[in-house]
């Protein structure tokens, strides 16, 4: 991951409420902890915006596919085994093994696997193509900026509340811990907690869903870590998404989660 993110319909702005210290809630930015709230705010839209958009990095990857049926209980799990690229902020996957594991049953499945991805790059291609043509001529692009993403810039954070709670931890990291609901019930508006590096500011991770549910999906879910390459280049270390919704004859309840390591720049 560098600085751009692919949101999809799902993507939003986050929201907040004020605290001074640890557990001082601020309302609207009204009291004497806002200036503080506000200053951490401010150095966090900076940081985000001093990721490069362009980074060019290299990892190795695992991927877990659950899926499962109405009681949660999996019914296959796919494992798959991959080296990716980024370059220049396009990112490459370069597919190692797929295995299925279905009914206690083990299959690989890596050739389908990668022929089903590289088809799927290709359709994602496609839609940025044409949603980059779509904003030449007025109107809103798909693909958004991480910074789009998060709710710290100053003209989002009218929307949402926020907490701050100084002494937090996440993946055994000490951290500061924003805690974000929006006033605003919308699926464009996200809310959950990201947790930062208390000395730089670094983003080392988050736990959102959106406030409103899209139509069609009862549960949505996701979670990340980062890691800062060489002090500036952000990248994905883990996420876990939990997905459940679709229609009556097409229901779609999976966990998918990744993990990289290895991170390696390569400019």
């Amino acid at each position: 991951m560098t600085s751009r993110i692919k949101a999809g319909r799902w993507t939003s702005s986050l929201i907040g409420l004020a605290i001074l210290g640890i557990g001082m809630s601020v309302a609207g930015g009204q009291t004497s902890g806002a200036s503080d709230l506000a200053s951490f705010l401010d150095k966090a839209a900076l940081k985000i915006r001093s990721y490069p958009e362009k980074a060019s990095w290299t990892a190795n990857t695992v991927t877990t596919i659950t899926k499962m049926d109405r009681n949660w209980i999996p019914e296959s799990v796919t494992v798959v085994a991959k080296t990716v690229r980024v370059t220049d902020g396009e990112r490459e996957e370069s597919i190692l093994k797929a295995e299925e594991t279905k009914k206690g049953k083990t299959r690989d499945i890596t050739r389908k696997y990668a022929e089903d991805a590289r088809e799927a790059r290709e359709r994602e291609r496609k839609r940025r193509s044409e949603a980059n043509e779509g904003n030449r001529s007025g109107r809103r692009s798909a693909s958004f900026s991480i910074d789009e993403f998060l709710p710290f810039a100053e003209p989002k954070r009218g929307q949402f509340y926020f907490l701050l709670t100084e002494k937090a931890a996440v993946d055994g990291r000490p951290a500061v811990m924003l805690e974000v609901t929006a006033r605003v019930k919308s699926e464009k508006n996200w809310e959950g907690k990201f947790y930062f590096d208390p000395e730089t500011t670094d983003l080392l991770g988050l736990e959102v869903r959106p406030s409103e549910n899209p139509s069609l999906v009862k549960e949505l879910e996701f979670r990340a870590t980062f890691e800062v390459l060489d002090g500036r280049v952000l990248v994905v270390k883990s996420t876990r998404a939990k997905v459940n919704g679709g229609f009556f004859l097409k229901h779609i309840r999976q966990v998918i989660e990744e993990t990289s390591s290895g991170f390696e720049l390569t400019k």
